[in-house]
């Protein structure tokens, strides 16, 4: 590992534009993104038609944990938490100093990891009594960066996210 490598997090019906768009404004500012899956090598596709191929598991990942995770919403975070290794490994990120950047639905996979109590947060609004049944503070903002962990509500909020999300991988 180079030391430049952020996971993506996928399954199927992933938030299409929420995969995209911090995709390649990482790879524009020169970090490796790593789409991981609880199952690879295999395609998924997004809930508008896009496909992505995941090509590492937790498991097959080194030792070495990368600097951050980012985990698109959509359909998909439902099924991510229901992965025993997906939700280790993003704890495991999160509880190792790293990057946790969540959009929209994938909060609930925050949820499942257990590292929201007491973090302040946004999330798309259907999950936000979840979240707070967690322990988080949720707020309706764009963009909420709680020390290294960064949540945003929806799509539209995507450019307040990732700069947000480069950001906080800036300083690590």
């Amino acid at each position: 590992m180079t030391g430049r490598e952020i996971i993506i997090l996928v399954e199927e019906n992933f938030h299409d534009l929420e995969f995209w768009y911090p995709y390649y404004r990482l790879i524009e500012d020169g970090y490796e993104p790593i789409v991981v899956a609880p199952v690879a090598p295999r395609h998924y596709t997004g809930k508008f038609g896009t496909i992505v191929e995941a090509a590492y598991t937790p498991q097959s990942l080194s030792e070495n944990l990368p600097r951050g995770v980012v985990i698109p919403g959509g359909w998909a975070p439902d099924k991510l938490r229901m992965s025993g290794e997906i939700v280790s490994l993003v704890a495991q990120i999160y509880r190792s100093n790293g990057v946790v950047a969540s959009i929209c639905h994938g909060g609930s996979l925050l949820v499942s990891a257990g590292i929201l109590k007491g973090k302040q947060v946004t999330s798309f609004a259907s999950i936000k009594d979840d979240m707070e049944l967690a322990g988080a503070i949720w707020v309706d903002e764009p963009v909420v960066t709680s020390e290294k962990l960064i949540t945003s509500r929806k799509p539209s909020d995507l450019p307040f996210f990732t700069k947000a999300l480069l950001e906080a991988l800036q300083k690590k």
